[in-house]
């Protein structure tokens, strides 16, 4: 069965989303697992590929973009794929990171699925409804409040 966590974070900026987006997708790849992180737009999946190649100072985590706008690449060797349609998603489902607004309809083919969540009312408001969806979908939501972490 698939879970879900919701990783609830104290800001209101996206820069916070995509500081943790680094961390998490260092702790998943150390882990063994292959992400996907699924986007509103393609401009959107090119700032989080070079976000993510320049993670760090001294690292950096590869990453691959869909080679057109309806495949997923043929064979990809990184890590991390990021894409914004869903047939971009890869044959070989592992870890799902939704930074989409939307819920994913091919939930049920990842057995890890990660929501980052700030603190803004309208993703608020939308991810209360997509936690409602995850349930109906037979999938396990699981909260993570970071806010409690960082205090």
């Amino acid at each position: 069965m698939s879970q879900a966590d919701f990783y609830i974070l104290p800001g209101a900026d996206e820069d916070s989303r995509y500081q943790f987006l680094s961390k998490l997708a260092t702790r998943a790849i150390s882990a063994g697992h292959r992400l996907y992180i699924h986007t509103d737009s393609e401009s959107l999946a090119e700032r989080i590929s070079e976000r993510l190649w320049q993670a760090t100072s001294i690292s950096f985590l590869p990453n691959e973009l869909p080679t057109d706008s309806l495949h997923p690449p043929v064979s990809s060797h990184a890590p991390i794929l990021i894409g914004w349609q869903a047939g971009h998603m890869p044959d070989t489902p592992d870890m799902l990171v939704n930074l989409s607004l939307d819920f994913p309809l091919q939930t049920q083919q990842f057995s890890r699925i990660a929501e980052i969540v700030i603190q803004a009312d309208a993703v608020l408001t939308l991810t209360r409804g997509r936690f409602k969806q995850y349930q109906a979908a037979g999938i396990e939501p699981r909260m993570h409040d970071m806010r409690k972490r960082s205090a």
